[in-house]
């Protein structure tokens, strides 16, 4: 393939993705179980943060599960800030962070919280689709201590670390 058509096909697949990220979002908005299920792949691994670990069409099931509660519980304010989208062929992948504010449809009460993601996908039939999803809560920034090397033992967030 030409390098201008590689070049067009990478900057194509990218956005696709980044269509569906936006798919992903409005889902979470719009507290759309179904729509949220079609970004991702019919046997997709699940590391969702706080929760277990799931696989195949078990992972389906325990998103719509999971996600079904938080829509009936929750307004869902859901920012996704995309660092990269790496496209390999049929396989990409993507990290960044999640942005969830939660509004307790009851009292009013607003939790946010901001989570680290990295994402696998696969395009199945021309659709990219996430075959793989880990998320973990971000963490305070904090500053590393100075001089340490790494031969040294170092003291850091209360863990010895060498």
């Amino acid at each position: 393939m030409p390098k201008n058509d590689q070049a067009a096909t990478l900057e194509n697949d990218q956005h696709s993705i980044a269509v569906a990220k936006t798919e992903y979002r409005e889902a979470y908005n719009e507290g759309d179980v179904q729509r949220l299920l079609c970004v991702f792949a019919p046997e997709f691994v699940d590391c969702s943060d706080s929760e277990p670990s799931f696989y195949g069409e078990e992972a389906r099931t325990a998103l719509k599960l999971r996600s079904s509660a938080l829509f009936d519980r929750h307004k869902v304010e859901l920012s996704v800030i995309i660092i990269d989208v790496v496209v390999k062929g049929d396989f990409a992948y993507d990290w960044g962070w999640h942005k969830v504010r939660l509004i307790d449809k009851q009292t009013g009460e607003t939790r946010e919280t901001k989570y680290r993601y990295f994402e696998t996908w696969t395009k199945e039939s021309g659709a990219w689709k996430i075959d793989y999803i880990i998320t973990n809560k971000e963490m305070p920034s904090q500053m590393l201590p100075e001089g340490g090397s790494a031969g040294e033992e170092t003291r850091f967030s209360g863990k010895a670390v060498s």
